[in-house]
């Protein structure tokens, strides 16, 4: 592979990938009997450079790394590959997933979101979603700068899922989301994607996941017990 930032990093992935693999051999991770630890080929640059193109946004370059060089997508729940809850989606695959809009713009829009928001913060940000004369038109608009900025990466099953912090000061985190915008936007507690990623398979590895029922992750309040 070509000489990048992350370049360790990602090797050291795509033998951590194998050793999960090879660890949790009967699927008892959650998730893992749908994406068995597989992923699609990676991306090419002028598929990446494309979507870029395509959506007016510049991919944080952990990720980028991740998609280029490691594997995009899978034969899992909804064409995810490996990775935590269902995998993760294939670039470009359910950007809808969160804002149901035009993903040229909210993809676009600041983030607005930040680690450890208090209750009170999320209500502040979300108190215009609760006016009662608010048209859909324009309840769809707020909700899209609300959860602009943010990449859906994958399903954790029923209304969570996780994304990609696109811009601004927290880009390329990795925060956790619950769908209709009820419950405060939990961060993960690692510098990036691949730290996210890597964390993921160390968890395996270690045995922590696989002893865990249900094999939560990216939760800190959930795992501390």
């Amino acid at each position: 592979m070509m000489d990048t930032p992350y370049s360790q990093q990602i090797e050291q992935i795509k033998k951590k990938l194998l050793e999960a693999k090879a660890i949790d051999k009967d699927c008892l991770v959650f998730g893992a009997s749908a994406h068995k630890y597989e992923l699609h080929p990676p991306a090419t640059i002028t598929q990446v450079e494309y979507f870029e193109t395509k959506y007016g946004i510049r991919l944080p370059k952990c990720y980028r790394a991740f998609v280029l060089h490691v594997g995009n997508g899978g034969e899992s729940y909804q064409n995810s590959g490996a990775g935590p809850y269902y995998g993760i989606y294939m670039l470009g695959d359910h950007l809808d997933a969160l804002v149901d809009g035009d993903p040229k713009v909210f993809l676009k829009n600041n983030c607005q979101l930040k680690p450890n928001m208090t209750a009170k913060e999320w209500e502040e940000l979300t108190k215009i979603l609760e006016n009662d004369t608010i048209s859909d038109e324009d309840y769809y608009l707020e909700f899209s700068k609300i959860h602009g900025g943010i990449l859906p990466l994958g399903s954790q099953g029923c209304t969570y899922l996780y994304g990609l912090i696109l811009n601004g000061p927290f880009e390329g985190k990795v925060v956790n989301l619950e769908m209709s915008g009820e419950y405060v936007p939990l961060f993960t507690s690692d510098r990036n994607f691949l730290d996210w990623y890597e964390r993921w398979l160390d968890e395996i590895i270690s045995g922590k996941l696989i002893k865990k029922s249900p094999s939560w992750f990216g939760y800190p309040q959930k795992e501390e017990g």
